[in-house]
C-alpha cells in the first residue's frame, strides 16, 4: 500500500461509517495549508491551527480559528468528524490535545488521527535526534515540506493512542501502517542503508515469529467512532 492508497482508505472508511448523512459538520485540527481526507457528502470545514498564515493559504476552510489544539476550547459535541493529521507529535502535551478533540465529536461521530509510528525506523531516528538534524536530512534528500520540532511522546504510540480513545468512549475502526514515501524515497538512494534496514526488519520478523509491525511502516492513521451511549454499535475493530 502507497501513500495515496493510505489516505484513500481512511476516506472511503469514515464515508462508510457516516453514510446516509447529507452534510457533515468537519474540524482539520492542526490542519495547516491542506487536507487529507475527502469525503462524499457535502463538507462544511472548519480549521484550527496555531499559524495563521497557514490557515489563509487552505482553500478548503469555510472557518478559520487561531488557536492550540492543546487548550482552545472547542464546543462540546459539536462536530460529525474531526481530522488530526501529523500534529501530535509536534505537540508538548499530546493527551491534552485527545481530550479536547475526543469531546468536540458528536456521538456516533468520527475523530482520524494521522501519527508517527514511534517504533519504525524513522520514529526512532527522530525520537534521538535534534531538530537541526531532521531539517539537514530534508534538504540531503531535497525535500521541500516544512519541518517543524517535534515531541514525540511516548502517548502517541498507536497502541497507547487506541487505548486512550477506548478509555474515553471510542471504538476503533481501523488502525492502518504505511511507509512513508520521504523514508522510501531515502532507502532507494542509499542502497547500502536500505540493505542494512532491511536484513534488521527482516531478523525482528524471525525472531518475534511474524508478529512484528515492520519497522518500515513508519505512519499510522486511526479512524475512531465516537460510541452513543456508552454502547458499542459493532464496527469491526482492526488492529496493527
Amino acid at each position: 500500500m502507497n501513500i495515496v492508497e493510505w489516505e484513500q482508505r481512511v476516506s472511503a472508511t469514515t464515508d462508510s461509517i457516516l453514510k446516509g448523512r447529507t452534510h457533515i459538520k468537519l474540524l482539520e485540527a492542526g490542519c495547516g495549508a491542506r487536507s487529507h481526507v475527502r469525503f462524499t457528502a457535502p463538507v462544511y470545514a472548519v480549521g484550527l491551527d496555531i499559524s495563521k498564515e497557514q490557515l489563509e493559504r487552505n482553500a478548503a476552510l469555510q472557518e478559520k480559528i487561531v488557536g492550540d489544539v492543546q487548550s482552545h476550547s472547542l464546543p462540546k459535541e459539536e462536530f460529525d468528524v474531526v481530522v488530526c493529521w501529523m500534529v501530535l507529535e509536534h505537540l508538548p502535551r499530546p493527551k491534552d490535545a485527545m481530550l479536547n478533540l475526543f469531546r468536540s465529536v458528536k456521538p456516533e461521530g468520527v475523530l482520524i488521527l494521522a501519527i508517527p509510528n514511534l517504533l519504525s525506523f524513522k520514529g526512532i531516528a527522530t525520537k534521538i535526534t535534534p531538530f537541526w538534524f531532521h531539517r539537514f536530512f530534508y534538504s540531503f534528500i531535497k525535500d521541500r515540506r516544512l519541518s517543524f520540532p517535534t515531541y514525540l511522546r511516548l502517548a502517541i504510540l498507536p497502541r497507547k493512542v487506541t487505548r486512550f480513545a477506548e478509555e474515553n468512549g471510542f471504538s476503533v475502526v481501523l488502525c492502518q501502517f504505511v511507509e512513508d514515501p520521504v523514508t522510501r524515497k531515502f532507502r532507494m538512494r542509499v542502497k547500502a542503508i536500505n540493505l542494512a534496514l532491511a536484513i534488521v526488519d527482516k531478523v525482528l520478523n524471525v525472531i518475534t515469529l511474524g508478529k512484528s509491525q515492520s519497522l518500515l511502516l513508519d505512519n499510522c492513521a486511526i479512524v475512531l467512532k465516537k460510541i452513543a451511549n456508552g454502547r458499542d454499535p459493532g464496527y469491526t475493530t482492526l488492529r496493527p
